[in-house]
C-alpha cells in the first residue's frame, strides 16, 4: 500500500460540504422530505360507508338466492308438470326406486287437484282411470318366481292403492274386484278393500249412482271368511253402496260376533237415514257405563288384555263421536235415550278424557 501522503484523498474545507452529523443522515432527511410532498398531494382517505359495504355482500347474496330459487322453481314445476302417462309407465318399469318414486308423485298429482286442459279433474280423466286399471289388471295376473315374488307384492299393493284415487268406478271398479279373490295375499286384498270404499265415497260424494252388483260376491266371500281385518275393512267397502241388498246385508252385521264390525255396519247404516244401527252405539255406550272399572288404564297387564282395552276404548271414544254428530238429526226420544245412557259416563269415576267426550256429547243432545 502507498503510503505517500500525497496520495492520500484529503477533503478540501472549502470545496467539500461537511456534514456534522453521522454519514447517511442527509440522504434521510431528503427522503423524508419528499414523502411529506408526496403524502401533501394525496386525496384524504376516507373509511367505507355502511351502504358501501352492505352493497359487497347484499349484491351477491341476491344473485346466488336468485339462482337458488329459480333452481328450485323449475325443479317443483317440473315435478308438477309431469305427465301422467310417463308415470304410468314408470309404474310397470322393474325397477322398483323408480316404481315407487312413480307412485309417490302419480299420488301427489291426484291429490293436489291437478285438470286436464279441459278442465277435467285428473283423477275423473278417463284415459288415466283406464291406462292405470290395465296395467294393475295385467299386473294382478302375473305369475312372479319365487325370487320376484316380495316385490311384485309391493307392486300390486301400490297400484290397488292408486286406483282408490280415482274417481271413475266404471274402470276402477271392476279391476278391484280381482284384487279380493280368496287366492290373494291379505296385503293385496285389504289394500282392494280400502280402495272400494275410497272409490265408492267419492262417488257417494259427488252424488253418483254406483252398480256394486259384481262386487258383492266378492265382499261376501270376505265377510264370510275368519279374517278379522278383513271381515272390518269389508264392511266399511259394502256401506258405501246403497241398493236395497246392501242395506239388508248391513242390517244383519249389526248382530256380528265382532264390535268393530258392528260399529262399521251401524255407521253405515245412520249415514244413509237407517237409524237401526243407533241400538249398536245405545249398547256400546251402556256396557262402558255398566262397567266403568273396564276403562282403568292400570287395569291391563298381559298383551292380550291391553290389546282388548285399547280397542274398547277407541270403540267408545268413536261411538261418543257419532252420537254427538248426529245429536242435530235425532228424533226426541232418541236423544233422550241416548242421553241417559251416556250421564253416567260423565260422572268423576270415569277416566278424565271420557269424562270429557261424554259432557260434549250431552251438550250437544241436549241443546
Amino acid at each position: 500500500m502507498n503510503s505517500d501522503f500525497e496520495n492520500n484523498i484529503r477533503p478540501n474545507p472549502e470545496t467539500d460540504p461537511v456534514s456534522d452529523g453521522p454519514v447517511g443522515e442527509e440522504t434521510t432527511g431528503g427522503a423524508a422530505a419528499d414523502d411529506a410532498t408526496i403524502g401533501n398531494e394525496l386525496p384524504p382517505v376516507e373509511p367505507p360507508s355502511g351502504r358501501f359495504i352492505a352493497q359487497l355482500f347484499l349484491i351477491p347474496a341476491l344473485i346466488v338466492g336468485g339462482i337458488v330459487g329459480l333452481f328450485l322453481l323449475l325443479s317443483w314445476s317440473g315435478s308438477q308438470t309431469q305427465d301422467w302417462q310417463t308415470l304410468v309407465i314408470n309404474l310397470g318399469r322393474d325397477n322398483p326406486h323408480r316404481r315407487g318414486r312413480a307412485f309417490h308423485d302419480l299420488a301427489q298429482l291426484l291429490n293436489s287437484g291437478k285438470a286436464t286442459e279441459a278442465g277435467v279433474p285428473l283423477g275423473q280423466h278417463p284415459p288415466l282411470a283406464d291406462a292405470l286399471a290395465d296395467l294393475t289388471s295385467r299386473t294382478l295376473a302375473e305369475q312372479p318366481t319365487p325370487e320376484q315374488a316380495a316385490d311384485h307384492l309391493q307392486q300390486e299393493v301400490l297400484l290397488v292403492r292408486l286406483l282408490g284415487l280415482i274417481d271413475v268406478p266404471a274402470s276402477t271398479l271392476p279391476v278391484l274386484g280381482k284384487s279380493l279373490e280368496a287366492n290373494r295375499n291379505p296385503a293385496v286384498r285389504q289394500a282392494g278393500l280400502q280402495a272400494i270404499a275410497s272409490v265408492g265415497k267419492q262417488a257417494y260424494d259427488r252424488k253418483a249412482t254406483v252398480d256394486e252388483s259384481h262386487l258383492l260376491e266378492s265382499l261376501e266371500s270376505v265377510l264370510a271368511s275368519k279374517d278379522t281385518d278383513l271381515r272390518r275393512d269389508a264392511t266399511v267397502a259394502l256401506g258405501i253402496f246403497t241398493s236395497q241388498t246392501t242395506l239388508d246385508r248391513l242390517e244383519s252385521l249389526l248382530a256380528d260376533t265382532d264390535p268393530i264390525v258392528r260399529y262399521n255396519a251401524a255407521v253405515s247404516l245412520v249415514r244413509q237415514g237407517r237409524m237401526q244401527g243407533l241400538s249398536v252405539f245405545r249398547d256400546t255406550i251402556r256396557q262402558a257405563a255398566g262397567d266403568r272399572g273396564s276403562l282403568n288404564l292400570t287395569r291391563p297387564k298381559t298383551e292380550a288384555e291391553i290389546q282388548a282395552f285399547e280397542q274398547r276404548w277407541l270403540l267408545l271414544q268413536l261411538t261418543l263421536k257419532a252420537v254427538g254428530n248426529l245429536a242435530d238429526s235425532l228424533p226426541e226420544a232418541q236423544r233422550t235415550d241416548l242421553t241417559q245412557a251416556i250421564a253416567p259416563l260423565a260422572g268423576n269415576d270415569t277416566p278424565a278424557r271420557i269424562r270429557i267426550d261424554a259432557k260434549r256429547v250431552l251438550q250437544r243432545l241436549e241443546n
